[in-house]
């Protein structure tokens, strides 16, 4: 049996490393012989096969093939349905994963436990939605770790560093920036800022787009008509891409499905990189939020670390040269190292010492004296970078006599004003009857090594408590009874 095993659930790639005897982490191949895993789910209507990985990204029925479904993790409406069923982010994440605990388990042993990635930025929702893709494909989720910490992890242990490290994580859909300290296998995290949204697809669609316009001079028509077609030329641009990593210039011809003519694509990396300059400025803002957050300058970080696969843009790497006046590094192959980050912490999550990404609130009315009006504010109890696990404890009134039920809508978010931060769930209290108006009810939020959070009810009148859960409502959330019975069904299913 593998016993500490790390799994990169990734927007466009995954993988699972395992921690071998003499306490280095390895990648474990997939049956397809491949180190990583596409994250493409392709539903066969043949022969009711669900293929994962390079077979399904390079399937011919766009309608029925799933890409970058990690982008809708957070999205409690989000539902893909496929010959009449409705399928969560979280079922077809089941699924990527499923393949990876089958073909990993037959090189490394069973495995039942593992800790998953995320990005930094992953909300509430997001992170239970994690957890419950790992159990309906059979797997407990001992920790959930964030994608920068993993690479940080595993930067410190292949090379031995100490110092403050700023962990730069550029990849398939996601930016992450963490700051660290690290002194052995003893880590502390200082702040992370994160965009989701900017990462390599973002700048395969901007090359696509240009692609079609340079088809659309040559030629007067339209470089694709379905998704089908968009998809091939989109794998084109992709390509082109990796290539301008390399070279100077990249050549390249491409059709329509319509017959229209062939068309040269001329694309010289500079012209890329003006493509692709306002998101680049966009990751440099964070990197200074994240700064700001930690209160450091640029002076003040000793390694500058590149992780995922967009990091391979030469600009990217002189930017952030420019910016911190020293050559970034990379941890091994910046595809790889968040796995194997991850499974080496399955190990030493206890010597890693984690904060909260964002600041956690609830809603209330707050009464102006001097505009006499009501406004709905966000306070916040559990402020961003606060040391976790945490808790905070916040008291509630009852606004009338005999008031049974009082509702709490739980924000993620810094602002005061309501309209500013995202409300991510609610708590629904139960009031003993006849209790006057005024009769207090505390509530204790806390915020555990996975970044979920929950509360703790106390009736301070009887000192009796009840934990209750944060819910969400939307048609993507799955109940407990549901979760169960679709995991028996997952299981069921052939997957390949």
């Amino acid at each position: 049996m593998a016993e500490y095993v790390g799994i990169d659930l990734g927007t466009t790639l995954s993988g699972l490393a395992y921690l071998k005897p003499d306490g280095n982490p390895e990648i474990v191949p997939n049956a397809d012989g491949e180190r990583l895993t596409h994250s493409v789910v392709f539903f066969d209507s043949h022969e009711d096969v669900k293929l994962v990985g390079s077979a399904a990204r390079d399937g011919g029925e766009p309608d029925r093939t799933i890409f970058q479904i990690k982008r809708f993790m957070d999205d409690p409406e989000h539902l893909v349905e496929i010959d009449g069923k409705k399928w969560t982010p979280a079922e077809i994440s089941a699924l990527i994963l499923s393949k990876l605990k089958r073909d990993c388990s037959k090189i490394c042993g069973a495995i039942t436990e593992v800790v998953i990635t995320v990005p930094a930025n992953f909300n509430e929702l997001a992170r239970k939605s994690t957890i419950a893709a790992a159990e309906m494909a059979g797997m407990k989720v001992k920790r959930l770790v964030n994608e920068p910490t993993a690479a940080a992890v595993y930067y410190a242990h292949s090379q031995g560093v100490k110092g403050r490290i700023l962990v730069f994580d550029l990849g398939g859909g996601t930016l992450d920036t963490t700051i660290l300290d690290v002194e052995g296998d003893n880590i502390k995290i200082l702040t992370s800022e994160g965009a989701r949204h900017l990462g390599g697809s973002n700048f395969d669609d901007i090359l696509l787009d240009a692609y079609a316009e340079q088809y659309k001079k040559q030629t007067g028509a339209a470089l694709y008509s379905d998704e089908r077609h968009r998809r091939r030329v989109l794998q084109a641009t992709e390509d082109a891409k990796k290539m301008l990593s390399k070279l100077q210039r990249v050549n390249d011809t491409v059709a329509n499905d319509q017959n229209s003519g062939i068309a040269r694509i001329d694309l010289s990396r500079d012209h890329f990189e003006k493509l692709i300059r306002h998101m680049l400025t966009r990751t440099v803002f964070l990197v200074e939020q994240a700064l700001d957050s930690a209160k450091l300058k640029t002076s003040d970080i000793d390694h500058v670390v590149l992780v995922g696969g967009s990091t391979r843009i030469p600009k990217v790497k002189s930017m952030l040269e420019k910016m911190f006046g020293k050559v970034p590094k990379s941890c091994g192959n910046v595809d790889e190292c968040v796995a194997l980050g991850a499974a080496l912490f399955a190990k030493k999550s206890s010597r890693i010492q984690e904060v909260c990404n964002a600041s956690y609130g609830t809603l209330a009315m707050v009464y102006n004296a001097k505009t006499k009006e009501e406004k709905l504010m966000n306070s916040i109890v559990i402020p961003k970078n606060t040391p976790i696990p945490c808790s905070r404890t916040q008291v509630y009134q009852t606004s009338e006599d005999n008031e049974r039920v009082i509702e709490v809508d739980i924000t993620q978010g810094e602002d005061e004003d309501a309209k500013f931060v995202d409300v991510i769930g609610r708590l629904t209290l139960d009031v003993p009857p006849n209790r006057p108006k005024g009769c207090e009810v505390a509530v204790t939020f806390s915020y555990d090594e996975n970044q979920r959070v929950r509360a703790l009810v106390v009736d301070k009148q009887s000192g009796r408590s009840k934990e209750v859960a944060v819910t969400y409502k939307g048609a993507g959330v799955l109940s407990e009874e549901e979760l169960k019975r679709r995991s028996q069904h997952l299981r069921t299913m052939r997957i390949e």
